[in-house]
């Protein structure tokens, strides 16, 4: 490998995002919730004689596109947290696996 693990610097790293990738999952929670009540009230105030009219127009309301950026950049910023996470789990599990081998005498 070009680059030594360090086990440490990937445990203190999930350890400090702990709080932040729980916030960044809330929200996305959060938001998948608030779809619908944004969906609702755009329906009820949506022009249209039929369902799909009223539906349509509800989902191209301003109120719908903006939620969606808002939506769009909280599952952006779970899915940077979660990936590096996930590479820190990796980087430890190599190193674990890389020291294991060297005291069974695998690895020089």
């Amino acid at each position: 490998m070009d680059k030594e693990i360090s086990p440490e610097k990937a445990l203190h790293y999930l350890a400090s995002t702990d709080e932040a990738f729980a916030k960044a999952r809330a929200m996305v929670k959060y938001l998948e919730h608030k779809r619908k009540t944004i969906k609702a009230e755009a329906y009820l105030r949506a022009p249209g004689n039929t369902i799909n009219e009223r539906e349509s127009n509800a989902y191209t309301c301003k109120e719908m596109k903006d939620f969606l950026e808002e939506y769009k950049d909280a599952v952006y910023d779970e899915q940077i947290l979660a990936s590096k996470r996930k590479s820190a789990e990796l980087a430890i599990e190599v190193w674990r696996s890389t020291n294991s081998n060297r005291r069974a005498g695998m690895v020089t």
